[in-house]
């Protein structure tokens, strides 16, 4: 085979190839082979996500040039998810590593090189790195393209200089290409979980006329805001959007735009709009499914994996996360079929469970209460069990109460993540839920010596195209007078119809009528009172927090349904409750 017949080859299977295998072929059969038939390896192994295999190549190559460090630079940057943990070495990043390297070796420094150096960096997330790496593209008279301003600042959100960025973004040089320039302050704040700031960017974007530099990243970005958020109206505006820009033939945008509105509580939309899709992919199915597992629907979840399984859509490890979750959810008890679903993995699928999948499991098992075999899958585990595992069967207790196993699991916590202060919070709520506040206390009492604080409880509510948030006895609101004055009358209205304030959910040892004044303001009340002074006739009241609910609010929350004639959705961190009419959706 001629040389350069068989370079254009591996680069034409590289990029363009079903399978590492065909490059491999190609390669090995070449009689020949330079640094392009190398380089053309190696490019291989890295679209193919093959960042070991591609590394091993590079150490092996007999000669290396400038295009051969970009092709490793620019592939970690495709490759960042196994970018941490590939890349670690004792001195920081390979990627920086290599780029030190080229400078000693007085190989060419190209564009290419500058935005994949820029782009390792940012992995690192090392900020004094960083801004040595912004002053040599500086020094070296880089940065006269979008792509590099782009990288620029995407490095610095990443590194912790946010100010940084949006100096640069204030700057930028680009006017025909200003649209990149949002795309990274956008992905950003989306990346670091600040869905609020994503919105904003968006919204700034969108009134500044750059309308038709909305493209699939952008809308599937901010529609993934919308869905953590649980904002259902920005999400609807988007959706529309997608409809009318002709974005919403995109599989990506549809994939989003179901798991936004499942996200949001409206799984009849999200069911429609999946029904709807002309092309429909493996990620499609799990935006279903998870939508369903928000709203508790087992049964449905276990009817879309028996359709699936008709179908040639091979399920991933993720699907198999989400109907082994669902098996909790059901209307009878489905330990069966999840002890036949987690032993299909890897019989059936080849799909080695993964520390994640055995704790959905244990958690399914102590759900139906066979707790005896929970304790006896977690001993039998082919890993040392995880925290992740112990805590699945300390939740699976709240369904089914087993004092026990929580002291068990509790024990477990505690010797493994000793700087959780979330581990701190669940042992004290156990003491209190015992009375047993001297413990209680000493629990809390460890956690500020060790200056551990927990995550505050968070609930918000949205009015109009705005965004509303409160804490626990917060007043910071500007109508925080209504809002007080209102709660405290629908609450002697609950109280009149049988709501009886549960004290054992809170975690001081005081007198009992401070305990009810504690209750008496957690903040998904305060986000729900202010939904309900705001709200039309008719319209569903909607709160997301950012923790589970506490039993005392749930309770008062099926009575302010009753008392109130409205239907108030919550989404907490274990799926959406809807009550309606005193009862709540969530059957339990």
């Amino acid at each position: 085979m001629d040389l350069s017949v068989g370079n254009a080859l591996v680069g034409l299977y590289a990029e363009h190839g079903h399978s590492m295998e065909d490059v491999v072929d190609v390669f090995e059969r070449m009689p020949a082979k330079d640094v392009i038939s190398w380089t053309g390896l190696l490019n291989g192994y890295m679209e193919f996500g093959l960042v070991d295999m591609a590394l091993d190549v590079f150490d092996r190559m007999p000669a290396r040039n400038f295009v051969t460090y970009n092709a490793v630079l620019t592939g970690f940057n495709h490759n960042k998810e196994g970018v941490r943990v590939t890349f670690a070495r004792k001195s920081g990043l390979r990627g920086l590593g290599l780029f030190k390297q080229m400078l000693e070796d007085g190989l060419e420094i190209s564009d290419v090189t500058i935005t994949g150096v820029l782009n390792a960096c940012a992995i690192g997330a090392d900020r004094k790195m960083s801004e040595q790496v912004q002053a040599f593209a500086i020094k070296c008279g880089c940065g006269s393209t979008p792509w590099i301003d782009a990288a620029l600042i995407d490095m610095c959100i990443k590194c912790g200089r946010s100010g940084d960025a949006h100096l640069l973004f204030e700057k930028w040089r680009h006017e025909e290409s200003f649209h990149i320039a949002w795309n990274s302050l956008l992905a950003a704040s989306f990346r670091d979980g600040e869905y609020e700031k994503a919105l904003s960017t968006f919204l700034k974007m969108f009134r500044s006329n750059d309308v038709q530099f909305i493209d699939e990243f952008i809308l599937t970005t901010v529609l993934g805001a919308c869905g953590a958020l649980g904002f259902a109206e920005f999400g609807k505006q988007m959706h529309c959007f997608a409809a009318k820009s002709g974005l919403l033939s995109a599989r990506g945008v549809g994939n989003a735009i179901i798991s936004m509105h499942g996200k949001c509580g409206a799984l009849e939309t999200a069911v429609n709009v999946f029904k709807r899709m002309p092309c429909r992919d493996l990620v499609s199915w799990n935006a279903l499914i998870t939508s369903h597992l928000l709203h508790r629907q087992g049964d449905e979840i276990l009817d879309l994996w028996s359709q699936m399984e008709r179908l040639p859509v091979k399920p991933d490890s993720v699907t198999f996360l989400l109907v082994i979750s669902s098996c909790s959810y059901t209307s009878s008890n489905s330990a069966d079929k999840c002890r036949e679903l987690f032993l299909s993995m890897s019989s059936t699928y080849g799909i080695e469970p993964a520390v994640e999948h055995y704790a959905a499991f244990v958690y399914v098992l102590g759900c139906w209460g066979h707790f005896e075999e929970a304790e006896q899958l977690i001993g039998t585990m082919p890993f040392k069990p995880s925290a992740l595992v112990w805590r699945s069967l300390l939740d699976s207790c709240n369904r089914r109460p087993n004092m026990t196993m929580r002291r068990l699991a509790m024990k477990h916590l505690l010797t493994l993540e000793p700087q959780d202060p979330s581990i701190y919070v669940l042992a004290s709520n156990l003491y209190s839920e015992s009375a047993r506040w001297q413990c209680s206390e000493s629990t809390r009492l460890k956690m500020r010596e060790k200056g551990m604080h927990k995550i505050p409880a968070r609930s918000w509510t949205f009015h109009g195209d705005s965004i509303h948030s409160f804490f626990a006895r917060d007043r910071s609101h500007p109508q925080s007078k209504d809002i007080y004055a209102g709660l405290d009358v629908l609450i002697l209205e609950c109280m009149k119809a049988g709501y009886e304030p549960n004290t054992t959910f809170v975690l001081h040892d005081v007198e009992e009528y401070q305990k009810r004044h504690f209750l008496m303001y957690h903040s998904v009340k305060l986000a729900t009172m202010y939904g309900l002074l705001m709200a039309g006739h008719g319209e569903t009241i909607r709160v997301v927090k950012n923790v589970r609910m506490c039993g005392d609010c749930h309770s008062f929350l099926e009575h302010a349904s009753a008392a109130t004639g409205k239907e108030i959705l919550v989404r907490d961190s274990s799926g959406f409750h809807i009550f309606h009419g005193g009862k709540c959706s969530c059957r339990g």
